[in-house]
């Protein structure tokens, strides 16, 4: 493999990029996952309180989920990165869950500081692995968060088209990220 693998210019090297791209489907399901939750937030945006809150229990449990797998499945020196993404989301999934009944506002709450969090771990990922795509996916993570954070005020329904528009721009992008590497899967040499 090159190190002017196309649409990942200066990664023949990354060691964290080599066991991505041998799990490039994970990205891509995460990435489904999101645009799913998106239009069907979209479609309702009227949606009961119990009903966003499993409709984000069950995005965010897919993607913790599949972010274990990933850390289980990877070989690289940055897996704790993504255990603790994956965590990071089951736990917030689990939370969501056993509390139903929490305020319109705490909800906000969580699900900003919860994508805060995300997105930092995300942007450290992205620096440590030297990757412009992870680095997209983690700084619109911090920026939707900051915004529910900013204005936890709002309505239900603006809060689910928040959310829903947060989903469909990370689901594009990992489907992007998930087939640019399943392109360098395909390039590497077998071990």
């Amino acid at each position: 493999m090159s190190d002017t693998s196309p649409g990942l210019p200066g990664h023949g090297t990354a060691s964290v990029l080599r066991g991505m791209a041998h799990h490039w489907w994970v990205f891509a399901l995460r990435g489904a996952a999101a645009i799913v939750f998106a239009v069907l937030t979209i479609m309702n945006p009227g949606l009961s309180l119990f009903v966003l809150l499993a409709f984000l229990a069950a995005w965010l449990a897919v993607d913790g989920i599949a972010t274990i797998a990933q850390a289980i499945a990877g070989k690289g020196p940055h897996g704790a990165w993504n255990w603790l993404d994956g965590l990071l989301s089951l736990a917030a999934a689990v939370a969501l869950v056993l509390a139903p009944g929490l305020s319109l506002f705490m909800l906000v709450l969580m699900a900003g500081a919860f994508a805060v969090a995300a997105g930092v771990i995300r942007l450290v990922l992205a620096f440590r692995a030297a990757d412009v795509m992870l680095g997209a996916f983690g700084a619109i993570t911090v920026l939707f968060g900051g915004m529910l954070l900013a204005y936890p005020g709002s309505g239900l329904i603006a809060i689910a088209w928040i959310v829903a528009l947060e989903a469909a721009v990370m689901g594009i992008i990992l489907l992007v990220l998930g087939f640019r590497l399943r392109r360098l899967n395909r390039e590497m040499p077998a071990r």
